[in-house]
Formats: structure tokens, sequence, C-alpha cells
């Protein structure tokens, strides 16, 4: 695929713009961890449980919103006219509202239910102080980050990845000066959602100093548009209420079952565990547009290079952070967050191993969407949730923080496979070429690593910042350095350093 739209300057677009999402997505992780880790020195672990049972409601209850945004940037993408344009954002703004109202109401009761269930005493006031403002705050910024995805649908990557980095930047200067301020743990919680409203202002400043045609409308003329979203949005919607039920249902089950204590163990790797599951949702934003186009214009072959050049890529971003993550489990957990917390060590080496599997592009939800296999994944996340409530609930209770984990990693291996023929079916691609050109480069370097991240950790038992720091991050780059080297070819290592210095 690259080597064939390099004179169109396609693949630089696609690929630019998955970097400068990841390079986006990246710096907001970090930011996040950032915020943790300042709350985990300053708070109790009951209090941190207590903020990440409430906090994270803000990510996992955005099910309306991501089911929209996707069939939305469809929409206003393949929009020529720039009156049509026009009425297409108006639809999509009218329709962001909406979601952004109901999803404000779910977290809201949502954190009322938390805190009568699971918490008490000043700590269940907290929480439900900190979650009335969160949902408050969230109902507006899902409304103003249309912005964000116009932007996309305009196919202006670096513009949007840069108001979202300028967004993250005042969101952790924000969060930082009111925890180093000592504020009241509601007031943080409160907060704590209050990213996407500023990634969404930015983004609106930005489009009307660019012209671009996004003009709210109060005509009804954008309902016809709305009409056209909405269906499209379905089977998305189920795959996000599936990935709702899976990723929020661990701390639910592990605070029923256990204390809070237990949900603040389990924080560490459900964060960590998030930085892989941020970094697959990022590249969705190049590839559901492109996989669309081609599978609309029957262009099997760059469809089959997306899927096996892809998935040679994504597996190399995603196996050695994988692999680090599983080998120095509790060195990272004791040096981020205290020693505290080296006991969720098991359960973060579990909880990421199936993004081993998962890291390919191929099977990523995302991709088997834009090509059009949106109802059978959506029907295998229906059964992947369901596998993994009756996994939580039944493993908890005698294993604590490692029950949930095992919850979420069993089932996801178990159907690796269904997921994997959906995307050979999808695309045309030979088992045995994706085999050969992705998944072995990828796990034989990944096994080496293995090999010496556990090597130097039982020889030198790593346990300072920056001897943990050192050994992960040289892994890492010494990985990349690698398959850089010994794996890509001629025609990638030149696509690299052309993105290298555009990046830069």
């Amino acid at each position: 695929m690259w080597r064939s739209m390099r004179g169109s300057g396609e693949a630089r677009l696609l690929a630019s713009g998955a970097v400068l999402q990841q390079l986006a997505q990246g710096f907001g992780l970090v930011a996040l961890l950032a915020i943790v880790t300042l709350l985990a020195r300053r708070l109790s672990v009951a209090e941190l449980g207590a903020y990440g049972l409430v906090a994270s409601l803000a990510g996992y209850l955005l099910v309306l919103r991501n089911s929209v945004a996707s069939s939305a940037v469809r929409a206003m993408a393949s929009a020529v006219e720039s009156e049509e344009r026009a009425r297409v954002f108006a639809a999509a703004a009218a329709l962001y509202a909406a979601v952004g109202v109901a999803t404000g109401l779910l977290i809201a009761t949502a954190a009322l239910a938390l805190a009568a269930a699971v918490l008490d005493g000043e700590l269940a006031r907290q929480a439900r102080l900190g979650g009335l403002g969160l949902g408050a705050l969230t109902a507006v910024g899902i409304a103003a980050s249309v912005y964000l995805d116009a932007l996309r649908a305009e196919r202006r990557f670096a513009q949007a990845a840069g108001a979202e980095i300028a967004a993250v930047a005042l969101y952790l200067v924000m969060m930082v000066s009111l925890i180093l301020a000592g504020a009241d743990l509601s007031v943080v919680i409160g907060l704590s959602g209050a990213l996407p409203l500023l990634s969404g202002l930015l983004c609106a400043v930005i489009a009307r100093q660019a012209g671009l045609p996004l003009r709210l409308s109060g005509s009804g003329r954008e309902r016809r548009h709305t009409a056209a979203i909405v269906p499209t949005a379905g089977w998305l919607l189920v795959i996000e209420l599936s990935n709702l039920a899976m990723y929020a249902s661990g701390r639910v089950v592990l605070g029923a079952y256990r204390t809070p204590t237990a949900v603040g163990l389990y924080e560490g790797p459900v964060r960590a565990h998030n930085l892989l599951y941020a970094l697959g949702g990022a590249l969705a934003v190049p590839t559901v547009p492109t996989a669309s186009r081609y599978v609309a214009t029957g262009d099997e072959r760059r469809l089959r290079e997306l899927a096996v050049r892809g998935s040679r890529y994504t597996l190399a971003l995603f196996v050695p952070l994988c692999v680090t993550l599983m080998a120095l489990a509790e060195p990272i957990l004791e040096v981020w967050l205290g020693q505290r917390y080296s006991g969720g060590a098991t359960a973060l080496t579990i909880l990421v191993a199936y993004w081993l599997l998962y890291g390919a592009l191929v099977v990523t939800p995302g991709f088997l969407v834009g090509v059009g296999r949106a109802r059978p994944v959506a029907r295998l996340m229906v059964v992947l949730a369901v596998s993994n409530l009756a996994l939580a609930l039944l493993l908890t209770p005698e294993l604590g923080v490692e029950g949930p984990a095992l919850a979420t990693t069993i089932p996801f291996v178990l159907a690796f496979p269904l997921m994997l023929r959906n995307g050979l079916l999808a695309t045309g691609v030979r088992l045995e070429a994706l085999a050969r050109r992705s998944f072995a480069p990828a796990y034989l370097l990944g096994a080496l690593l293995a090999l010496v991240l556990l090597g130097v950790r039982a020889g030198l038992d790593p346990r300072t910042l920056p001897a943990v720091a050192a050994l992960a991050i040289g892994g890492v780059l010494a990985y990349w350095a690698c398959f850089y080297t010994l794996v890509l070819d001629p025609d990638e290592r030149s696509l690299v350093r052309g993105l290298a210095s555009r990046t830069r």
C-alpha cells in the first residue's frame, strides 16, 4: 500500500495521521498517569480507590458519544459541497448535545449508585458531589467535542492533534494545581472530566480561524442528516456498551466483594492497561475512513496491504510495550505509585497479556468496523462482555485483584481466532502471509526482549526510578531499533525517516 501511494501522498497522509494521533494520545496518557501518580502519593489507598471508581465513569460512559463519533465523521467527510457540510455538521452538533445530556445524567446516576453501594461516610459524600460535577462538565464537553471530530473529518489531523496536546497541557496544569493546593476530593473528581471541553473549545477556535463551513443551525433542515447518522451508529453502540461492561465491571465487582483498598490496588494495572486501550483507539482515527474507502471503491489490493502492513506496524508498537509491562510489572508499580501498590503486579501482567494478540490491526474492532464487519464484531463483543462478567463474579471472591484481570484476558484470548477469521475473510489476506510478514518478526523480537528484561531484573533487581525507567525505556527503544534495522525493507525505512522529519 505504502509503495503504491507514494506519488499521491496518501500513504504519508494516512501514516502521519496515525503518528500525530498517537503523539496526542500518548501525551494525554502521560498526563493522566502523572495525575494518578501524584494522587497516589497524597491520598490514602481507599481515597484513590474512590477516585478511580467515580472519575473513571467519564471515560467508561462515553459509549453514546463514541458510537456516534465514527458515524458522524463518516457523514461529514462524505459531504462535498460547502453548504452540505455545514448542514451535516449542524445535525452532528445537535446529536452530540443530546448525547452529552444523556451521558451526563448517566454519570451522575452511576456515581450516586456507587457511593451508596460501595462507599460510606466521608468517601461517599465526596463521591456523590464529585460525580454530580463530573456529569455536568462531561455533558458540556461532549457537545463541544463535535468540533474535534469535524477537524478529523476535514482530514486536518495535525491541527486536531495540536489542539488535543494543548488541551492536555492546560488540563495537566489545572489538575496538578488543584492536587498540590489540597483541593477537596470531590472537586478533583468533578474537574477530572474537563479535557473534552478544553479540546473542543480549542478546535472551535481553529475551525473559525480556518473559515471551515462549521455552523450551528436551528432551521431543522439537518433532520435528514441526523436520520442518516443515527442508524449507522447502532452496531457501534453495541460494541461500546460491551467495552463498558468489560472494562468498568472489574472495579465495581472488586469493590462489591472486597474493599475500596482492593480497588485502589487494581487502579495501577487498570491505568497501565488503559494506555494500550487508548493507543488502540487512536489507530482507528485514520484507519476507519481509509478501510471504508477501499471497501467502497473495491480496491482489494490496498485493503490487503492495509491489513498486513498495518498489523506489522501496530504489533511493532504494542509487543514491546506489553512485554515490558509484563516483565517489569512489580518494579514499575513500586517506582510509579509506591510499594503499597506492588500487590497489583500479577494483575497487571495478566491484564495486558491479551494485547500481545490484539495489537495486530487486522483484529481490532475499529478496523473490522471499517471493512464492514460491524455486525459480527458487535455480536462477539456481547459474548465477551457476558463471559467477562460471569468470570469476574466467579473469580474475584477467591483471587481478589487478579480475578477481574483474568476475567478480562481469558475471553479475549479465546475469541482471538474468531476475530482473526473475520479480518481474514473481509480482506482476503491469507493467514500464512499475515503470520510471515506481521506475527513472526514482532513475536520473535518480543521473546528476545522478554529474556533480556527478565535476565537483567534477576541479576540487578532494579528498584529505583532511574534504574527501572532506563531498563523499560531502553528495552522498548532497542526493540524498535532492531525492528527498523532487521525487519523493515528500504521503502519502509524511507517512510519512517520521512515521518520522523515531518513530526520534528
